[in-house]
């Protein structure tokens, strides 16, 4: 499904496959103060806890918005670090997609039972999106200070400037354009591509999924954890370093699960967008 491409920032919605009010992040997110606000606050610790971490994987992490969101937070706001980076590095979340990814390959792989929905379900969330819902909470007015008293407006505009999350994916482009799910790129020929990288949204819209279909998509998935596996040990202490396919895998990771919208807005703006943006520090908080 190629899809309508709408303004910065707008959704495209999907009603194939009874995905009905799918949104997919088609251009910069420009977050706004709450939703930074919700996401500083999940990234300080929400998905350690056991009982999060199974709601989780019942709504597949967050919408495809918050997913996006999640990991520019991260990748924006997080100053200091292990790793060659020092900081600016999706850790939080390839610890989270790691196990996300795990858990829809075994779903694919699963043979159909009375006790089991059909295989490729797994790729349909159950459970609204976390962040999503707090937003929504009518007791959201009084709850307006950010994670450890940060000054979430002055935290807003540094994540939407996209500057660190553009680097990452300049960075990665020549190994990570070739993957993108051709239903999720206008400039895909209908019919075109591989359809093992599709996105889940894309692969849900054409269930029911040959066995032999779903078995390849999960064994790709794995793969992908696999790469983002070393990523994740080498933003620790003791971690070796990676190179360029363990630096897209958390990329990849996310197109799959929350479409490749942002990635393909970033691509297409460094085209016209000459040097690289700059990354030094301004000496601003951890």
């Amino acid at each position: 499904m190629a899809g309508t491409r709408s303004g910065p920032g707008s959704p495209e919605t999907s009603d194939r496959g009874g995905l009905t009010g799918v949104l997919v992040p088609v251009g910069p997110l420009e977050l706004s103060v709450e939703e930074v606000r919700q996401l500083w606050s999940f990234i300080h610790g929400d998905i350690m806890d056991g009982s999060m971490r199974r709601l989780l994987r019942a709504s597949l992490g967050l919408c495809p918005r918050h997913t996006w969101a999640y990991a520019v937070v991260e990748v924006e706001l997080w100053q200091a670090g292990a790793g060659s980076r020092g900081g600016h590095q999706p850790f939080d979340v390839t610890i989270l997609y790691e196990d996300l990814l795990e858990h829809v390959a075994d779903g694919l792989d699963r043979k159909t039972s009375l006790l089991h929905r059909h295989p490729d379900d797994v790729l349909l969330p159950v459970g609204p999106c976390r962040i999503c819902e707090d937003m929504a909470s009518p007791d959201l007015p009084g709850l307006r200070m950010g994670y450890a008293n940060s000054n979430t407006e002055a935290l807003t505009v540094e994540a939407n400037g996209l500057v660190h999350t553009t680097v990452w994916c300049r960075e990665t482009l020549p190994l990570w354009r070739g993957r993108v799910c051709p239903g999720c790129d206008p400039g895909t020929p209908e019919g075109a591509g591989d359809p093992v990288l599709f996105c889940r949204f894309h692969l849900a819209a054409r269930r029911p999924l040959p066995e032999q279909l779903r078995h390849a998509v999960a064994a790709r998935l794995r793969e992908i954890r696999g790469r983002m596996r070393h990523l994740t040990d080498s933003m620790t202490d003791y971690g070796a370093p990676v190179g360029s396919e363990e630096n897209t895998s958390w990329i990849e990771a996310i197109g799959f699960f929350a479409g490749w919208g942002l990635p393909l807005y970033l691509a297409a703006a460094a085209t016209d967008a000459g040097p690289e943006p700059d990354t030094t520090e301004t000496g601003r908080r951890n």
